[in-house]
Formats: structure tokens, C-alpha cells, sequence
């Protein structure tokens, strides 16, 4: 498989030599690797594009901006189509990946995979589903696997990245909820989300997250009291994620009448 990989680094002070290398010495892949920077990195021997952008902007629009700026670049300046490459992988420089990441991931031949800080998406569902450009959106990377669970494909999951701890935004948490109503997520299965980490005492990190739900709550409502228009894909995304919690509540209705 080859894999057009960008490596998302916002300037030299977050450069990390070790996160870099988890990156290109992915194994079972043929990759070209390409740091895309808002200002030159100055590191001897990578291939750096240089993409300059508002710090005022917020990040998630920052970085999508720099995306499509980059595929752009790369296409005019140094001759690098997409069309020629099997997956194009999206990575923050703040992952550190397993060795076998990328040859996990495109083993499952799945449009779109792994997390939105280390996300790779086939080339012919971004030319088609995307129409060859990276959402610019708050929750860009939710919106790829949204569109992706709409046409039937879930995305898969790699264990064993490390990835940079994030804190609680109150502003970005409640973006989210507005586009979990524009996705078309059921009220019904955002609800439960909250309910089960606090009554039914899940794993820690997913208790931890409580307060963070409940504000995706507010801004779902938010939406839905002002009547934001749903993206077109959301009757197909409703109807599978109320799908998959379905098929989830048989395996442990089974699971456990085998008790």
C-alpha cells in the first residue's frame, strides 16, 4: 500500500524527534512523508511544506486549512498527485504510533481508520465521499468518520498509539454536540452516553468524560432548538449507529442468557 502522509507540526518547538520517527518507520507500508508547518521546521533531511495560517484561527480550522493548502502545494510545486497513492494519513506531532499502525489499518481495507490525531482515509472515498478536500470544520476528523459510518463502514481502531493529553474545552465540547444533530446522531443515543458513565460506572476515563457529554447535550439542543440544517448524509448515519446499538444490545442479551 502507499500512503501519502502528512505530518501535522505547528512549528519547531513541537517537533518531536521520537513522535517523528514512530511516523516514518511504520513497517509494511510504503510511505512518503511530508511535515506541513506554519513556519519552516529546520530539521536537516524532512520534507517540509510550509503552510502559513491565522494563529487566531481556531486549531481544528488551522489544521484543515493546511491540509488542503498542502495537497495543493504538492500537487503544483513538487509534482505529487494524490490519485497515485492508496491512503492519505493525517498525523499530529504529538502521536506516538505502534511500528505496525499503518499496515494494521490498511489491511482492513476500510475507507476511513484510526483516530482523528493519527486518521488515514483511502484516496477514492476522499476524492468521492470528500470531493477531493478535507472538511474545514471544527470537528473535521468526526465529520470523515460520520460520513464514513453513514455508507456502512465503521471505522477500525488500532490500540497502542500514545497519544497527547487533552483538557477539557468547554466551547469545543459543545461544537461537538452541534455537530452530532447535524451528523443526525438519535437524542436517544447521545443520551445514553452520559447515562451509562455515571449510573452504570464504566471505565474511568470514560466517568471522567461525563461532564464533557453533558455539555455535547447543550449544544445538540442548542442546534436543535434553532433549527441548523442536518448534513445530507444524516438520515443514513442515524439509521446505522441505531443499528449498531442494537446489534450491541443482542450480543449481551445472548451473552448473557449463556450465563
Amino acid at each position: 500500500m502507499r500512503v501519502l502522509t502528512l505530518y501535522m507540526c505547528r512549528d519547531r518547538s513541537h517537533f518531536k524527534a521520537e513522535n517523528f520517527a514512530s511516523v516514518v518507520e511504520q513497517e509494511g507500508v510504503e510511505q512518503e512523508v511530508f511535515a506541513v508547518s506554519a513556519e519552516p521546521l529546520g530539521v536537516e533531511g524532512l520534507r517540509n511544506v510550509v503552510v502559513p495560517v491565522k494563529r487566531s484561527w481556531p486549531l481544528p480550522i488551522r489544521v484543515s486549512y493546511s491540509v488542503n493548502a498542502a495537497l495543493r502545494i504538492l500537487r503544483l510545486k513538487h509534482g505529487v498527485e494524490l490519485r497515485s497513492f492508496d491512503y492519505l494519513f493525517k498525523v499530529d506531532s504529538g502521536v506516538v504510533l505502534p511500528r505496525d499502525y499503518l499496515a494494521r489499518l490498511t489491511s482492513t481495507q476500510a475507507p476511513v481508520a484510526g483516530v482523528g490525531a493519527a486518521l488515514l482515509i483511502s484516496v477514492p472515498f476522499f476524492l468521492a465521499a470528500l470531493e477531493g478536500a478535507y472538511p474545514v470544520k471544527y470537528c473535521d476528523d468526526g465529520y470523515v468518520g460520520a460520513k464514513s459510518v453513514a455508507m456502512g463502514a465503521w471505522p477500525p481502531f488500532h490500540e497502542g498509539l500514545r497519544l497527547p493529553p487533552v483538557g477539557y474545552d468547554e466551547p469545543r465540547e459543545f461544537v461537538y454536540g452541534v455537530e452530532y444533530y447535524r451528523w443526525g446522531l438519535s437524542p436517544v443515543l447521545l443520551a445514553l452516553v452520559p447515562f451509562a458513565s455515571r449510573v452504570l460506572r464504566l471505565r474511568p476515563h470514560e466517568r471522567r468524560r461525563f461532564k464533557a457529554h453533558i455539555v455535547n447535550v447543550a449544544g445538540y439542543l442548542w442546534a436543535a432548538l434553532h433549527g441548523l440544517d442536518k448534513y445530507e448524509f444524516h438520515a443514513d448515519y442515524r439509521r446505522m449507529r441505531n443499528r449498531h446499538l442494537a446489534e450491541k444490545v443482542l450480543k449481551y442479551y445472548f451473552l448473557l442468557n449463556r450465563i
